[in-house]
């Protein structure tokens, strides 16, 4: 019986395979699979199992599954339950979205990056087959592609759970992800626009994502918040946009401002539901990120790729911090359940706090300023040391 060896897997045609005692190599079109092939002590039964995909698995690790399998039927824990065909990650991700879709608000979010990231990396692999080794590769990947961290920590967050319900429907034992350490992120530093790069950015931008951009600086709402936004959430007698459901699940109410009242009066009402009219009437557009990204390189402004959809609502909050407004009013504004949130602006309104620490001036102020110099020497060195004994 001939050996399974580079040359010979390189010799050997397409649709053919190679046997070496239980170990099966089997090369098609797309590239080569690992099986192996034992009988169940017992029974006349003969178990085939595909072990993986060449170039995530080897010949030893083929050999090392059917030692295993062999090991458990002698010592009578063989369940042939596990040993079923394989399901693919990318056969999952479609039951796990169908599953996110009744139980998720932004399980779009889900699965655009799951089509756009996740199924092009694990999608023809097998549950069994992610390893953490894998997804430590596909770490660095993203990282040598320029995803900033944060991006790679919702990638890896997003996979973590796909894995979790696979465990819990009983589709695979192990969630591999539970051994991965997501990259340490930056949260206080966030990325904001100037109102220079604000104003070349919209210049740049346009229809409808100028309108996107501007509804997004003037209520610091999320993405899915204003693609999402109706006709009937809008108040123009009383300057008020109702969320019903925001991502706190208690909804708020964001002020108009006369700069955005003047902007949605002269919006198009191109659907009788949607401000942001998709292309099925009755349905809201799916995403602008195209158009945003072009609107921003467009723009000539510095780090263009670090600015996101994301940064308007950055910016918002920023600005208003900027501007003198408290903290608790800007959780408000934005929707955040906890001011640990909101206390990443904080750095950005020193003056306001210069401002209210000046307010205990005013207790002050018929009271002389001691002047040390004033007081005898010896006098001086008298009160100096009761003070330091005191």
């Amino acid at each position: 019986m001939a050996k399974i060896t580079k040359q010979a897997i390189k010799a050997l045609p397409v649709g053919k395979e190679l046997r070496e005692g239980g170990v099966i190599y089997r090369k098609g079109k797309t590239g080569g699979t690992w099986w192996i092939d034992y009988y169940i002590t017992g029974t006349s039964q003969r178990k085939r199992e595909q072990i993986g995909k060449d170039g995530r698995t080897t010949k030893t690790e083929a050999l090392k599954a059917l030692k295993s399998r062999q090991g458990k039927i002698v010592n009578g824990r063989f369940d042939i339950a596990e040993t079923d065909k394989p399901i693919l990650f990318r056969d999952f991700f479609k039951e796990y979205i169908n599953h996110a879709k009744s139980n998720k608000k932004d399980w779009s979010k889900d699965e655009q990056r799951g089509e756009n990231h996740l199924i092009p990396e694990f999608g023809n692999c097998s549950l069994h087959d992610v390893t953490p080794w894998l997804i430590e590769k596909y770490k660095s990947k993203r990282v040598k592609e320029e995803a900033a961290k944060s991006t790679v920590n919702r990638e890896v967050a997003l996979l973590k759970t796909v894995f979790s319900k696979a465990v819990l429907w009983g589709k695979t034992r192990e969630n591999p992800v539970k051994k991965i350490k997501q990259y340490r992120e930056n949260n206080r530093r966030e990325r904001y626009l100037t109102e220079d790069e604000a104003h070349k950015i919209i210049e740049a931008a346009t229809f409808p994502v100028k309108y996107f951009i501007l509804i997004g600086l003037n209520t610091g709402m999320r993405r899915g918040e204003i693609l999402g936004l109706k006709w009937t959430d809008i108040d123009l007698e009383q300057n008020i946009i109702t969320l019903r459901d925001d991502k706190a699940g208690s909804g708020r109410k964001i002020p108009i401002n006369s700069f955005l009242r003047n902007t949605l009066d002269a919006m198009p009402h191109i659907d009788e539901t949607y401000i942001f009219a998709g292309s099925r009437p009755g349905e809201p557009v799916k995403d602008l990120r195209f158009s945003f990204d072009k609107a921003v390189a467009a723009s000539g402004i510095e780090n263009s790729k670090t600015v996101l959809p994301h940064t308007l609502r950055h910016t918002y909050a920023s600005w208003l911090a900027m501007k003198g407004v408290d903290l608790f009013t800007i959780q408000y504004l934005m929707g955040h359940k906890t001011i640990i949130m909101t206390q990443r602006y904080a750095h950005l309104c020193p003056d306001h706090k210069r401002q209210a620490v000046e307010q205990i001036t005013g207790v002050f102020k018929n009271t002389t300023v001691p002047i040390w110099s004033r007081f005898p020497e010896s006098e001086n060195h008298t009160h100096l040391r009761e003070a330091v004994s005191a």
